[in-house]
C-alpha cells in the first residue's frame, strides 16, 4: 500500500512540475532544480550510517553486564529454552537489550572447558529485550529454534556430549 501511495505522490509531483514549467518556464526550471536537490539530499541522508545506534552499544561496557545462573533445556517443539539471571551494573543507563551467542559443541568428555578438542556443531546470535533499569537484576528467557542436526545430536545417546557455550556479545543502552 505504501508503494502505491508513493507512486501516486511521485506522479502528482511530476505533473505539478511539468505544469509549472509549461506556464512559467523560468520559474519551473528553478523549482525542478530545487526538487532534484531535495531528492538527492534525502537519498544521501537516508543512506548515511546512523551512529546513534553504535553509541548506544558503547554506553554500557560488557564488564557491567552480568549473566549468571544460566540454564538451558529443550522446550516445546524444536525450541531450546535459555534461562538466566541478568544484572545491569551500570550507574546511570538502562539496559535495553543484550546480544548473546549460543554455541553447541560436540565434545568427547562431559566436563570440558577447553573447546579446542570439541567440534562446533552450530553457533547463532540472539537478541533478548530486557528494559532493565540501572543497578537492577531480573530473570530472562530466550527461545532458539533448533535445526535438524542439533535436534538429532541432543536426542542421541552416543558416546559424545553436547556442550553449550553462552557468550555475551553486546548490550544496548537506552
Amino acid at each position: 500500500m505504501t508503494l502505491v501511495i508513493g507512486v501516486v505522490v511521485a506522479l502528482v509531483v511530476v505533473f505539478l512540475l511539468t505544469y509549472i514549467t509549461v506556464r512559467k518556464p523560468a520559474f519551473g526550471e528553478v523549482v525542478i532544480a530545487l526538487a532534484v536537490l531535495m531528492i538527492l539530499a534525502a537519498v544521501f541522508l537516508y543512506f548515511q550510517k546512523d551512529n546513534r545506534i553504535e553509541r548506544k552499544k558503547e554506553l554500557i561496557p560488557l564488564e557491567q553486564i552480568e549473566l549468571t545462573q544460566v540454564s538451558y533445556k529443550l522446550a516445546y517443539g524444536d525450541y531450546y529454552k535459555l534461562s538466566a539471571q541478568l544484572r545491569n551494573q551500570s550507574q546511570k543507563y538502562r539496559l535495553q537489550s543484550i546480544m548473546i551467542k549460543i554455541s553447541f559443541f560436540n565434545c568427547p568428555t562431559e566436563n570440558t572447558t577447553d573447546f579446542k578438542q570439541c567440534q562446533l556443531m552450530s553457533a547463532r546470535k540472539h537478541s533478548i529485550d530486557t528494559r532493565l533499569a540501572a543497578q537492577q537484576s531480573t530473570a530472562i528467557e530466550g527461545y532458539f529454534l533448533l535445526d535438524n542436526k542439533e535436534i538429532i545430536a541432543l536426542n542421541s545417546a552416543s558416546n559424545t556430549f553436547i556442550i553449550r557455550k553462552i557468550d555475551l556479545l553486546s548490550g544496548t543502552a537506552r
